[in-house]
């Protein structure tokens, strides 16, 4: 056993003076800077941002002179919100300094809340492509900075876990605009003059989202007095008792 321990010391007794030969030769063999050879490479230290930042400069060249420049570099977490950098210089040169953490790809693309929120709000009677036409309306964007479209909404729906809107199940006593017009007979323009003077309630799930209008609205007064008016005398009469102006008719 002795015999066998003492064999594999001198073999690798033996490489390591062989590397060492070689490295030997290989300092021997370098070329020591002329002149002329300095002045060159200051000069292209001097250009180096250009270099750099050219076009001509191809990543993997960046890469090597990188590896050729840095020994290593030191790196420690600050609250798990900074990064605290030390880089050591081939050379005995030191830099430190202090970046915010770079966000993983799934929170720096992560969908807005804001976003999320108008979703789920309107999933509940609105389907895609008219939840893509109102995020696009209001200017916003999805987490990778892309316009809103039927697609994304659905992605998001299904990544959250936000069900699409059942027709069966949509609440009949809730109108939209043009359910609105159908079940008074009267046109889009009659009804944002009851709006806008107050009459009529009205709830949006968010700016530029349709219109709702409540059954039972329509049927209380002042409205349905207002329409009764409207139908039989073809007058509009917003202000005022118009109810008791027909009292008479019947």
């Amino acid at each position: 056993m002795a015999e066998v321990l003492e064999q594999r010391w001198n073999a690798k007794l033996a490489e390591q003076q062989r590397v060492e030969q070689v490295l030997s030769n290989l300092n021997d063999a370098r070329a020591a800077l002329t002149p002329a050879n300095e002045a060159s490479l200051r000069a292209l230290g001097e250009n180096f941002a250009a270099v750099w930042q050219s076009d001509a400069c191809p990543m993997m060249l960046k890469k090597r002179i990188a590896r050729t420049l840095i020994k290593e570099i030191v790196v420690d977490v600050v609250d798990n919100l900074e990064l605290k950098m030390i880089i050591h210089w081939h050379g005995g040169c030191h830099t430190a300094f202090t970046m915010l953490k770079p966000l993983s790809g799934a929170i720096a693309h992560k969908t807005a809340v804001n976003d999320i929120e108008l979703i789920t709000t309107m999933a509940r009677r609105y389907g895609d492509d008219q939840i893509a036409r109102v995020l696009s309306k209001l200017g916003r964007r999805t987490g990778k900075g892309n316009r809103w479209n039927q697609d994304r909404v659905a992605t998001v729906r299904r990544k959250y876990g936000i069900a699409a809107p059942v027709s069966a199940q949509l609440d009949p006593e809730i109108l939209n605009l043009a359910q609105a017009q159908r079940y008074s007979s009267v046109s889009d323009t009659t009804i944002m003059r009851l709006i806008k003077a107050k009459l009529l309630k009205v709830e949006q799930a968010a700016p530029y989202a349709p219109l709702e209008i409540k059954r039972i609205d329509w049927d209380s007064e002042p409205v349905a007095g207002i329409l009764a008016h409207l139908r039989a005398t073809g007058k509009l009469i917003l202000d005022g008792n118009s109810s008791a102006q027909q009292t008479g008719l019947f």
